[in-house]
């Protein structure tokens, strides 16, 4: 196809590809939809590059199902000189998960294409690029730079890549009208009539394909030179394919109709085994490759193509019903005969079955393939295949295969929907195994899942007896909805009928439920014999549950280093384990490491990553524990009004005592006096009656916190009462961390008056945050406050070296509230106020641009300084004015700067 109209675009990859030749590599993505021309800009790009000297490989993803991992790449390492497609491939050392040697392999390859000199690298299509693909092009692109490397790749919108590391993405548009008869002109001559340019451009759309077969329709009917007339053009592209295909003899079209039927690539040694004749197949594929339907690749002559996917889509369209099965089914014949992927088999089988006997081989090549997907961690494939095998044969087994391949992948209704119709099934026939099997397939997760798992527990028991593992989800299920006497009651009559049948099963299920109804502050030694008792048991998920209970007994103990080093263990399970819920987990506990160490952006993120992946999960209760992790990272960072703007729209954030006490304290923090008071209009009736177990302590002084700031010291002094024994543990966990219990009953006792207590508490808490810089600086904070309120004799000085180190580390770690508090008593300590001399030259002059109204970015433009920058200094001098935002800058210049504090 002629090039019209994209000069830029070649200027760009001619730029690209001189930077490459220079050792400064680089990546470009050329989008567009089908029949844009991405595929003549690659020629015009390839022929230019090839005229410069350079080293071209060309390569395409396709849409077959069963294609292999890295399918483009293995294409592209077969001709780089020097290379090969085995670097693609690698052995699983014992116990190492899919995702780990696929990183192991993609970093082999990168390093190898890094040292193979200048190349330029083409990846056409990759909108049907396999994920191992897209990963390994990554990689790639992170290490352009410093290379001699030019990656060019096609894909059509939207654009999932355009986060690429040094990618230029090149967005090809339709033809405008001039560009339309600029085609006409060089494709028939100057004689095209002036009144068709217009007729084409308004009936292609632009589109540089149908403008292509419009014009060679024009062409054969000789009507371009004559003024454009009515013009009957097809509905859609596979009808002007059809025009050239129809050229061809019916044996050669009959032919085409089973390469369109075995996908975007022919291997023809498949083809010619499917095909009634096999020896005339050669013939016949010439005959195509000279219409110019068909193209081939003389580096690979086993290989055959369409000329665009469209024109293989037209071709299957064109299939009669019965046609289409029978080459289906010799397609598939021909593949198990070679030896094929099960799943390339699989789609042939499922595409012809027709009767008993081809669905009975859909159903056996479903499950295969099924099999194979779920060896590879490829969940969302085992998903599929086993849907097509539920459609084909209804078979309770693969309800239940799916529903675990759902459970694994994070599509929890989907689950929960077969295990329901499995037990329908169960409770039909009297198979109390399926009835078992169907009740635990969902695990570890309840909140809105929760009634709906709970039926299925108690149909189960109707028809299973009181068996050990269905029992122990029940009572799990019960501790999460509150009944947390009846969920103790059967948890214990679970764990006993686990130790009589000795089964690691039943006992890994009562261990979970044991520990869902044993409270951490009144048993943490119990906690961590359940968390070692389940890692021991040898089932993945035991493992996964003990080690996640691990890291929050250690959290709650303060023992940093073991919750870390039990993070790096949970890391190395759940790249094993390849599930959603496992990486959530991790997420979460990073995330909490990142807040305890002062990392406080890299906790925002983690714990937003991890919120990405429990909508994944379609688990509300996961979402919802995001919120309660925000609880506590927004009182480090002072956004604690946008958490409880966020949190306040939550349904249930006042439903459940925790939330409202997380909620209402957060407000407290944040100024919000009217949502800090409704939380306690419905937390105070409930504290009364808190159920027992590891959130009752977090719910009391958190609600005692949140009564002393409203000015019920009542009840303040009731949770104070209820909770001081605990004052030596930290209210920490990957679901929320609030520091050392000795802090916020230290805040509790200052608020009734108790200033003695409330300093000795203060005092141990210092002591206990000494590894933890952000509650330290809390600590720091609530103390001098405190110190203050008692007025003994050296206590101010304290108080102002306290509020001091507090305002340092609260500037450092980006603290804007603890910072500002702190400043407000260095400066009543001392007797003077911070002004103008608070703040050093440089935060001086970008407090003059801010006043200005400028950007942070246009600020670090003109100081020639990084953004970055420029944010940490408007923060530190926010924190020290005392200010809550930037706007207010300009009001302080005009009065605060004139007088001195």
């Amino acid at each position: 196809m002629v090039l019209v109209g994209r000069v830029p675009e070649v200027v760009a990859l001619d730029r690209l590809r001189a930077a490459a030749a220079a050792g400064e590599g680089g990546a470009a993505l050329i989008v567009g939809e089908a029949g844009i021309g991405k595929s003549t800009l690659v020629e015009e790009a390839v022929a230019r590059a090839v005229a410069a000297g350079a080293t071209v490989r060309v390569a395409r993803a396709v849409p077959d199902e069963g294609a292999p991992a890295y399918w483009p790449w293995l294409r592209l390492l077969e001709d780089v000189p020097g290379l090969s497609p085995q670097l693609l491939t690698a052995t699983a050392a014992e116990g190492e998960s899919q995702a780990a040697v696929r990183f192991r392999v993609a970093q082999r390859t990168v390093r190898a294409l890094r040292e193979a000199g200048h190349l330029v690298l083409v990846l056409e299509d990759l909108h049907w690029a396999d994920a191992a693909s897209i990963a390994l092009l990554r990689m790639l692109c992170r290490e352009l730079p410093g290379s001699r490397l030019l990656v060019i790749g096609t894909l059509r919108p939207p654009v999932p890549l355009d986060d690429l590391p040094a990618v230029e993405v090149l967005r090809l548009e339709p033809w405008e009208a001039p560009a339309v008869g600029a085609y006409l002109t060089q494709e028939a001559g100057p004689g095209v009539h002036g009144s068709w340019p217009a007729v084409v451009h308004r009936l292609s759309g632009g589109n540089p394909l149908y403008v292509r077969e419009l014009t060679r329709q024009l062409s054969r009917e000789d009507r371009l030179r004559r003024p454009a007339g009515r013009l009957e053009v097809p509905a859609e592209l596979r009808r002007l394919v059809g025009r050239r295909t129809a050229q061809l003899s019916a044996d050669c079209r009959e032919l085409l109709g089973g390469a369109a039927a075995l996908g975007a690539e022919i291997d023809v040694a498949v083809l010619r085994t499917a095909a009634s004749d096999p020896d005339a197949v050669d013939g016949l594929l010439a005959e195509a490759l000279d219409a110019g339907v068909l193209t081939e690749d003389p580096w690979r002559p086993a290989l055959l193509a369409f000329a665009h996917d469209l024109v293989r889509r037209a071709r299957y369209d064109e299939l009669s019903r019965g046609e289409r099965i029978a080459w289906h089914q010799r397609l598939a014949d021909a593949l198990a005969t070679a030896g094929a992927a099960p799943a390339d088999i699989a789609r042939h089988r499922v595409r012809a079955a027709v009767d008993a006997r081809s669905r009975q081989s859909a159903v056996d090549a479903c499950r295969a393939a099924a099999t194979a997907a779920t060896r590879a961690l490829d969940y969302a494939e085992t998903i599929r295949w086993q849907g097509h095998a539920v459609e084909l044969a209804d078979d309770p087994a693969d309800r239940l295969a799916r529903a675990t391949a759902a459970y694994a992948e994070g599509r929890l209704d989907l689950a929960r929907s077969d295990c329901a119709a499995v037990l329908d099934s169960a409770e039909r026939d009297h198979r109390a195994d399926l009835a078992v099997e169907a009740a635990l397939v969902v695990r570890g997760v309840a909140g809105e899942l929760g009634p709906a798992l709970l039926l299925l527990c108690e149909r189960a028991l109707a028809v299973a007896g009181r068996h050990p593992r269905v029992l122990a989800q029940y009572a799990y299920l019960l501790a999460d909805s509150g009944d947390v006497r009846r969920a103790r009651e059967i948890s214990a009559e679970a764990m006993a009928l686990a130790e009589l049948t000795g089964s690691p099963d039943d006992m890994a299920a009562a261990v979970h439920a044991r520990h869902q109804v044993t409270d951490p502050f009144e048993q943490p030694d119990e906690v961590v014999a359940l968390a070692e008792r389940s890692c021991a048991l040898g089932r993945p998920d035991a493992e996964l549950w003990g080690r996640t209970w691990r890291i929050d007994a250690y959290l709650m103990a303060g023992d940093r280093a073991a919750a870390d080093a039990e993070t790096l263990r949970l890391d190395t399970l759940a790249q094993r384990l390849g599930w959603p819920l496992a990486r959530w987990h991790l997420l979460r506990a990073r995330a909490t490491g990142a807040l305890l160490a002062g990392r406080l952006t890299e906790a925002e993120q983690l714990a937003a990553e991890a919120r990405e992946v429990a909508h994944r999960m379609q688990d509300p209760t996961a979402v919802g524990l995001y919120y309660a992790f925000l609880a506590g990272l927004s009182l480090q960072t002072g956004q604690a009004a946008e958490y409880v703007a966020a949190a306040g729209r939550m349904s249930t954030a006042l439903s459940l005592p925790i939330a409202a006490a997380q909620l209402g304290r957060t407000a407290l923090d944040a100024g919000a006096g009217d949502m800090a008071r409704l939380c306690w209009q419905h937390l105070r009736p409930k504290l009364d009656d808190v159920p027992a177990g590891g959130l009752r302590v977090y719910v009391l002084v958190l609600g005692g916190e949140l009564a002393a700031g409203l000015g019920d010291l009542d009840t303040a002094r009731t949770c104070y009462d209820r909770t001081a024994r605990h004052a030596g543990v930290y209210l920490n966990s990957t679901t929320n961390c609030h520091g050392a219990a000795a802090r916020a009953l230290g805040v509790i006792a200052s608020r009734l008056g108790e200033h003695d207590t409330a300093v000795g508490h203060l005092d141990a808490a210092i002591t206990m945050e000494a590894g933890s810089p952000p509650f330290l600086a809390q600590a720091q904070l609530a103390q001098a406050r405190a110190l203050i309120a008692r007025a003994a004799p050296g206590d101010r000085r304290r108080a102002r070296d306290l509020a001091t180190a507090a305002a340092a580390t609260g500037r450092r770690l980006g603290m804007i509230r603890v910072a500002a508090g702190a400043q407000v008593l260095v400066e009543e300590t001392t007797g003077v106020r911070g002004g103008a001399g608070a703040l050093t030259a440089r935060e001086s002059e970008i407090a003059a641009l801010v006043a200005d109204g400028l950007a942070n970015r246009a600020i670090a433009e003109r100081l020639v300084l990084s953004e970055r920058t420029v944010e940490t200094h408007v923060r530190n001098l926010l924190a020290k004015l005392g200010l809550s935002n930037r706007t207010q800058v300009a009001s302080w210049l005009r009065t605060g700067s004139q007088r001195q504090y």
